[in-house]
């Protein structure tokens, strides 16, 4: 009898380890070649995506990117090209001043920039070129995943313009003042240190080694900071190497993406 009860001690235990290994979601059982995308609204001025995918084998892989707002991407040079007062609108962000088109296109609507102290914001426009909404361009393109996820397409496929004059040609944005549309490919954004790219490479090999079955409480940044001057967040009591301020903002994008892969197992 004792030797019937240990053996069953014995397979209880590998089960409470296979179970335990399962609520690992690296190690839970994905099923192969699933592909799963979501969005969110990030730091306030751009739109967060998380495209994740599983081989043939269910291994999780993780990439996040960020698309530039309308704000930065209608970005123009005053005093070049025909871009002056009456074609362009300022604005201040951090101590600096940066002019964008007055009049822009977005999936075949035309908009333009109204003014609202040291700020601004796209809004409908009629024949004439005047506002004729109070709906803010940014406020339409975050209101769900369906709209974001048309945002990225978008802009991607060139149905981001801009007008030198109102009713003249329409100029499709392919670059931004960093780079690329988005922060992926964006060279010039952030690039000082370990930058946006390595905290962002560093969010995703810690969700690819470790997991993203974490709550936001288990996720804490250091509170000083070590020699190089940098504090890194952990999770639960693993160093992740990342130190943006938004660690926990791209951690729980991740965490909405891989929510929508089908695993061997219920949730």
């Amino acid at each position: 009898m004792k030797k019937i009860l240990a053996i069953l001690f014995v397979g209880i235990l590998a089960s409470l380890n296979l179970l335990s290994c399962l609520a690992s979601d690296t190690k839970m059982g994905f099923l192969p070649n699933q592909t799963a995308v979501a969005y969110s609204f990030i730091h306030g001025n751009y739109v967060g995506q998380a495209f994740v995918t599983t081989d043939n084998e269910g291994k999780l892989e993780v990439e996040i990117d960020e698309a530039f707002l309308p704000d930065v991407l209608c970005a123009v040079s005053y005093g070049i090209n025909g871009w002056n007062d009456e074609t362009t609108i300022s604005y201040e962000s951090r101590g600096k001043k940066y002019y964008v088109a007055k009049y822009i296109e977005y999936a075949d609507t035309i908009y333009v920039a109204v003014q609202s102290g040291k700020t601004f914001s796209y809004v409908k426009a009629d024949d004439k070129g005047e506002a004729v909404g109070e709906t803010q361009l940014d406020k339409e393109i975050i209101t769900n995943q369906d709209t974001m996820a048309s945002y990225f397409d978008n802009i991607k496929n060139g149905k981001l313009r801009i007008f030198a004059q109102f009713g003249g040609y329409a100029i499709p944005i392919t670059l931004s003042m960093y780079g690329g549309l988005t922060k992926r490919k964006a060279p010039d954004y952030w690039n000082n240190g370990l930058g946006w790219a390595g905290n962002i490479k560093a969010i995703e090999d810690f969700i690819e080694d470790y997991g993203s079955q974490y709550s936001l409480n288990e996720m804490s940044q250091a509170s000083e900071k070590n020699k190089e001057g940098l504090r890194f967040w952990s999770v639960a009591d693993t160093v992740t190497g990342a130190t943006n301020s938004d660690f926990k903002s791209y951690f729980a994008l991740a965490q909405s993406a891989i929510a929508r892969l089908k695993t061997h197992f219920p949730r």
